[in-house]
């Protein structure tokens, strides 16, 4: 009785997983999965960890420090950590970390960090855009300059930390499986979009 229990209940996760969304709303309603957070997670950390060591390495960390506080610190991590949590659950609604081969996943990967060094681009303009406006005398095509010029780098920087990050993925992810192989059967990944 009870295993007929659990098999209809698992009948219903797999028909709600493999269910193609209504809306793109209900899409976003879906929780994101563990293994999505903790490489995301996990990917930002030492993003931001290798960016403070070259910073650090050039000489330049007290400079930047020194112009920073921990209200804003904490709020560009943030931002960057949702960022990389919205590229890895893109990713992973596409292409299932255990079966997909490592090229869908790098391109996949590249094109979501395209796109995350794109916004996070935006973001940080938007924001010293709105103090500039408040100082007074912004140019217009000096924003748009700036504009068209950052976000050709930020694409290919985005594009570059994605592939990095995905192929780090891949290698964090086979070695957990083979530090725990009986979770090698069960489905750790975000249900994949229809």
């Amino acid at each position: 009785m009870a295993e007929d229990q659990r098999e209809q209940v698992e009948m219903a996760n797999r028909a709600s997983e493999t269910e193609p969304a209504r809306d793109g709303k209900q899409s976003f309603t879906r929780p994101v999965s563990l293994v999505t957070w903790t490489l995301a997670t996990f990917d930002t950390t030492l993003f931001v960890l290798l960016g403070v060591l070259a910073v650090h390495a050039s000489g330049d960390l007290a400079d930047l420090l020194a112009g920073l506080n921990t209200l804003v610190g904490v709020a560009v991590f943030c931002y960057l950590w949702a960022l990389f949590v919205l590229a890895v659950r893109w990713v992973h609604r596409r292409v299932p970390l255990d079966s997909a081969g490592v090229r869908t996943l790098v391109l996949h990967g590249t094109a979501a960090g395209s796109v995350a060094g794109v916004t996070f681009l935006l973001g940080l303009l938007a924001v010293a855009l709105v103090s500039t406006l408040q100082s007074g005398g912004v140019r217009l095509q000096s924003v748009l300059l700036v504009l068209l010029i950052g976000v050709g780098v930020a694409s290919v920087v985005g594009g570059v930390v994605g592939l990095l990050a995905s192929l780090l993925d891949i290698a964090v992810y086979g070695l957990a499986g083979t530090l725990l192989p009986e979770l090698g059967s069960e489905r750790v990944t975000d249900p994949r979009r229809q």
